[in-house]
């Protein structure tokens, strides 16, 4: 019981931060504080700071810094929310998982470059971890694609390119949607993270022949596969 209120805490703060990002009460670059600042704000646990700020990293909005002066700040959200409302939401049928797919994969290695250029040791850490978790739920298809999606959010919050990060992040959202509601899973899982393990090893090493070969070798084959689509990179 206690877990659940943690979590309609989490979500109610959430929402609050996204309206304000979203609704341009916030602007792209602001600092909304740090999580003890929050945490006084709402006058909550950290536990329920720390959801609602993982909730909105997930999702694009948020972004933390390191060191003085950092802290939590808004993403350029206002140019996601115009593009997401260029693309189908989670209701509309009018663009298959087929059609986001090339679109994905042509954005992709642009932000495979941009993270590996721009990676800190920290970066590359939280990447790490993501792996780890992903490799502890293997057994569990839902949950390890969606700290796969987290995986891939913060390798696009890596990005300095503001519109590329944005474009990415919107499509992603959308794919992630398609494909949960379709439940379609790597058939091969232990590959799969493989594939992330050495993607995240060549971002870290830095742009380079690794880093080709490892976007190379990233696309979801398992997904063109499953939806009858075959093409791009082996």
């Amino acid at each position: 019981m206690r877990a659940d209120l943690t979590v309609s805490v989490a979500e109610m703060i959430a929402r609050e931060l996204e309206s304000q990002i979203t609704g341009g009460d916030v602007q792209p670059g602001d600092r909304l504080g740090t999580k003890e600042d929050l945490r006084l704000r709402f006058r909550v646990s950290a536990a329920s700071v720390n959801e609602a700020t993982r909730l909105l990293m997930m999702r694009g909005l948020l972004v933390a810094r390191p060191g003085p002066g950092g802290g939590l700040f808004a993403t350029d959200a206002a140019t996601r929310v115009r593009v997401q409302q260029l693309l189908p939401g989670q209701d509309q049928a009018a663009a298959p998982i087929q059609d986001y797919l090339p679109v994905r994969d042509a954005l992709e290695p642009l932000v495979c470059r941009e993270a590996a250029r721009y990676r800190r040791g920290d970066d590359v850490r939280k990447l790490e971890r993501l792996l780890t978790t992903m490799e502890e739920h293997l057994d569990q298809p839902a949950t390890y694609m969606r700290h796969s999606w987290a995986l891939h959010r913060h390798i696009a919050n890596l990005c300095q390119n503001s519109l590329l990060r944005s474009l990415y992040l919107a499509l992603l959202d959308c794919l992630e949607d398609s494909l949960e509601r379709a439940g379609l899973w790597p058939e091969d899982g232990p590959e799969h993270l493989r594939r992330h393990r050495e993607l995240v090893l060549a971002i870290d090493a830095g742009p380079g022949d690794r880093l080709e070969v490892a976007i190379a070798r990233h696309q979801p084959d398992w997904i063109l596969d499953q939806v009858g689509v075959r093409g791009g990179p082996p």
